[in-house]
């Protein structure tokens, strides 16, 4: 070891042993699977690695299977009942063990959810390497500098911020006291997020930037969650209090005294990083804007110091320039077009009928923002020979997604009769959710998936529901593939990226057809182990199924409440469960229809002649087939319309317990239903059930 490098080749060897020690925990898993010779498990992994995905996906994939097993029958042969058990407690003490935070901080005073420093710290340190940049409020030097002292009165660190921000790390953690409730993904973040939301009600009529800076990360959580219907109202809140703070910054300025001059640069953060994650949030949830357009606000120097660089922690690499100011400034500048864009899509204001002229001048200061950017985050610098850190690929993506958007609702009402506009438009929007692909693969091949950033999420699904229209074309498929992977990666950690993959999974069975093979692999495999009957009730999101809203016939930037993701996966789940029940009933049915047929035809034949025979059972089987199909769709279709609109309007006012009481009801009378429907449906020769549940489903 070099003593003049104060230590760095040390961690170097350190990080490059955890990654050894990783591929050969990898290696060793791929043995254990293949030797337990299970039957479901074996040919998935197969299908995994001959669908050429990459190796993080994989031991993601093992990794699950590993947690999901725990509650099953142990494996059969002579291996103990705790060898998949100590194989994933090595896995993660070798991770803790060569674990490195890169900010050490005190647990204490800051929660009291833990006293682990350790945990703290790692936690810490996920947030600053694992957020966009681009979107970042918090002053990353003064915070910790703040924190590290222990003063609990300090100006740029607080208890609510500290919860919030680790509430925030959590969704990057794979440590288990990342979960609320250990075991329960779906408990990610909810202690830190609970004591945090707690301290925010103390805060009443006090006037700070932690204070803002928290409301922020609260946000997140709560959208991460699945949860941004409580999370929109806190928005318009922190609105409201940026506004405050803004109108006061000289005082507060001059409140910090020797601070002052740190004081001025955290609100300038705060103020950048909250406009550019609340214009992403109404880009996203399709809402007129909360946060109105900063008109004057001191902008960041664009400078290069050599300290302000990105590790990929916690699979650390050498560090490479993080270009933190060039980012959030340039981000800025963007997310001022797309606010406009926001709010001429869905302002109050918006009109009757898009202005197709107005719309290219958006996409013409658009592209002019692209050209202007610095050389040090340009477009050519995310190619290959590159090594860009997340926060200027996480930039450009988000770029192509303002595009996505701004086309997606323009195109389908362009005139039918200009298809020069309409062919022009349209390889546009392809040809940008082709380029989110390509970043994907991009981010992959340089980066672990933990680093991903949560905002990914918004750029992938837009990709992928606009990708749907052209997979018929190979680079659209394969972007495709790339969009899914990334969001796949995600949706093992975030709860609304497992709503939103589940939303494409519905959209994407009607062009089942033009799936590409592995695309249909990975839904197979995302159904089997990470979609659960029970999830589609924990989410109270208003995020819109972008084909739908683009589509539906309400007006530009128009969409209904059906379009919402917790109203859809209620609404296809409970179809879901009506069409498995139909199968089984028609089964039942159709057995014991031909038990009775055959055991009344073989007793009456030996009781009386052929002929008598003949007729009887003639006329039973008329009366069967023809008597219980209409009882049951002349009452039973009464019973399903009562049924299902009631469900839909007392899902959103009952516990979770009783939401899945009634849909479990719900889904039974509906079976009976769609049996006589179906059975209707194929007597007049219509093509059968499946498709009539999909269109009532949307």
């Amino acid at each position: 070891m070099n003593s003049e490098n104060d230590g760095r080749r040390r961690i170097t060897l350190k990080r490059k042993i955890e990654s050894l020690e990783q591929d050969r925990n990898l290696l060793m898993r791929l043995v254990d699977t293949i030797r337990d010779d299970n039957k479901k498990k074996v040919p998935n992994v197969l299908n995994l690695i001959r669908s050429n995905v990459p190796l993080d996906e994989i031991r993601f994939y093992l990794e699950e299977s590993l947690e999901s097993n725990d509650d099953e029958a142990p494996p059969k042969g002579p291996r103990s009942d705790s060898a998949s058990a100590s194989s994933s407690r090595r896995y993660m003490d070798v991770q803790r063990l060569s674990d490195i935070p890169l900010y050490k901080v005190p647990a204490q005073p800051w929660t009291s959810v833990t006293d682990d420093d350790a945990f703290v710290s790692h936690l810490i340190s996920l947030h600053f390497s694992c957020n966009a940049s681009g979107l970042n409020w918090i002053e990353r030097g003064l915070f910790l500098r703040d924190m590290r002292s222990g003063n609990l009165d300090s100006r740029f660190c607080s208890p609510l911020l500290v919860n919030s921000v680790l509430a925030m790390a959590c969704f990057y953690s794979d440590y288990p006291e990342a979960l609320a409730i250990p075991g329960d993904p779906s408990t990610r973040a909810e202690h830190f997020l609970e004591e945090a939301m707690r301290l925010l009600k103390k805060e009443e009529g006090c006037l700070s930037v932690t204070t803002l800076q928290a409301w922020g990360n609260i946000y997140t959580c709560l959208a991460g969650m699945g949860k941004d219907r409580l999370g929109w109202q806190q928005t318009a809140e922190m609105a409201d209090y940026a506004r405050e703070i803004e109108k006061k910054r000289q005082s507060l300025t001059a409140e910090a005294g020797e601070d002052a001059p740190q004081m001025a640069r955290v609100i300038s953060y705060a103020m950048f990083g909250l406009f550019n994650m609340c214009t992403l949030a109404i880009m996203s949830l399709q809402k007129p804007a909360v946060i109105k357009r900063p008109t004057q606000l001191e902008r960041l120097s664009r400078d290069h110091d050599l300290n302000d660089t990105w590790i990929a922690y916690p699979r650390q690499s050498e560090p490479v320039p993080a270009h933190t100011n060039c980012v959030i400034d340039s981000t800025f500048e963007m997310m001022l077009i797309g606010w406009e864009i926001c709010d001429y899509l869905f302002g109050d204001g918006k009109p009757l009928t898009f202005d197709l002229e107005k719309v290219d001048a958006f996409h013409h200061r658009l592209q002019k923002w692209a050209e202007s950017l610095p050389e040090c985050i340009g477009l050519g610098c995310t190619g290959l020979g590159c090594t860009p850190p997340p926060g200027i690929i996480d930039m450009h993506m988000q770029y192509y997604t303002v595009v996505l958007i701004m086309f997606g609702f323009i195109e389908p009402i362009v005139n039918e009769s200009d298809p020069a506009t309409k062919s022009r438009i349209r390889d546009v929007r392809m040809s940008s959710a082709r380029n989110i692909g390509t970043l994907a693969n991009r981010f992959r091949s340089l980066w672990h998936v933990e680093c991903l950033p949560g905002t990914v999420m918004q750029y992938a699904t837009i990709a992928m529901f606009t990708l749907l229209e052209n997979l018929d074309d190979a680079q659209s498929k394969q972007a495709f593939v790339e969009s899914f992977i990334v969001l796949r990666a995600l949706a093992r950690r975030w709860q609304l990226a497992k709503g939103i993959l589940r939303l494409v999974q519905l959209t994407a069975m009607k062009t089942e057809d033009s799936l590409p093979e592995e695309a249909r692999i990975l839904f197979r495999d995302f159904e089997a182990e990470l979609w659960k009957e029970e999830d589609s009730g924990r989410f109270k999101s208003l995020y819109p199924n972008f084909t739908i809203a683009v589509n539906q016939d309400q007006g530009p930037g128009r969409h209904t409440d059906d379009a919402e993701l917790d109203r859809i996966l209620k609404s296809w789940d409970s179809l879901n469960l009506s069409e498995q029940s139909t199968e089984q009933s028609t089964e039942q049915s159709t057995e014991q229809s031909t038990e009775q047929s055959t055991e009344q035809s073989t007793e009456q034949s030996t009781e009386q002649s052929t002929e008598q025979s003949t007729e009887q059972s003639t006329e039973q089987s008329t009366e069967q087939s023809t008597e219980q199909p209409t009882e049951q769709s002349t009452v039973q279709s009464t019973e399903w319309s009562t049924e299902w609109s009631t469900e839909r309007s007392t899902e959103r006012s009952t516990e979770r317990s009783t939401e899945r009481s009634t849909e479990r009801s719900t889904a039974q009378s509906t079976a009976a239903t769609t049996e006589a429907e179906d059975a209707s449906n194929e007597s007049s020769g219509s093509g059968g059930g499946k498709n009539w549940k999909l269109r009532t489903a949307y």
